[in-house]
């Protein structure tokens, strides 16, 4: 979880999509406020949430990633998620954050 945060400008923005009076990692937060954030989706599973990286592309100050989540929760449910991340780098480190996931997996696999 550090090792996200480290690669962050102080400055730096999280962007989930959806609707955050529906989902509660919706929205967006600063660097800071996604410490907690991680801090909960990490406790949440069993070991690790592996993340594989299945395309990627950059142009300028943008790299557009598409990658797949998997990870087993505490009470053994199978978290398999698609991703579409755009990440914009400023200076080295990454400066805004606008993730596009499948939330009601989220919501099925954690409230369910």
């Amino acid at each position: 979880m550090n090792e996200i945060l480290d690669m962050m400008s102080d400055d730096a923005t999280w962007w989930v999509n959806g609707k955050p009076h529906l989902s509660a990692i919706s929205g967006l937060r600063t660097k800071e406020e996604m410490r907690p954030v991680f801090n909960d989706l990490f406790a949440f599973f069993d070991g690790r949430l592996a993340m594989q990286l299945k395309s990627s592309i950059a142009e300028g100050d943008i790299v557009a990633a598409e990658a797949r989540s998997l990870g087993e929760t505490r009470s053994g449910k199978i978290y398999e998620n698609e991703y579409h991340i755009l990440f914009r780098i400023r200076d080295g480190k990454i400066a805004e954050v606008r993730e596009y996931t499948d939330l009601l997996h989220t919501a099925e696999v954690m409230n369910g």
